[in-house]
């Protein structure tokens, strides 16, 4: 039987480019994991910010503890406070009147809907694609 050859210096070059290649994926997908876990976990301080207002805050937490029961036509109140008493802030307008639109689309009034989803996208652009399937689903249904 013929033995493979055994190189008498150590490891083929070929085996070293591969371990050096494996290493480096390996230390990007680690830094990839730590950047991602650093953004998650500063992310939730980005909201506390836009919540800073005690008013503004009690208003949405109230909104949101009405939808989990179902009362729906309150928890519009309370984004519409938000979205009026609101004035230098923008994300937290866009965001209140992002949440005024989707509560109008489950009551199934797209006018209104529409409306709001467009207030919240003047108020901040950059939710253009989080909105647009909702806008495209008003538009659809009024035709």
């Amino acid at each position: 039987m013929n033995e493979p050859s055994i190189p008498d210096n150590g490891v083929s070059g070929k085996l070293k480019a591969v371990v050096y290649i494996l290493t480096a994926v390996t230390l990007f997908a680690f830094v990839a994991f730590f950047a991602k876990l650093i953004t998650k976990y500063s992310a939730p301080k980005k909201q506390e910010k836009i919540l800073n207002n005690p008013r503004i805050f009690e208003l949405n937490k109230t909104g949101k503890r009405l939808q989990e029961i179902g009362y729906m036509e309150q928890a519009l109140d309370q984004y519409i406070k938000i979205w009026n008493l609101e004035t230098t802030n923008q994300l937290t307008r866009s965001e209140a009147a992002f949440k005024v639109g989707k509560l109008y689309l489950q009551l199934g009034n797209c006018k209104e809907s529409l409306v709001w989803l467009f207030r919240s996208e003047a108020a901040n652009p950059d939710m253009t694609d989080k909105l647009q399937p909702l806008i495209d689903n008003c538009i659809q249904k009024d035709q």
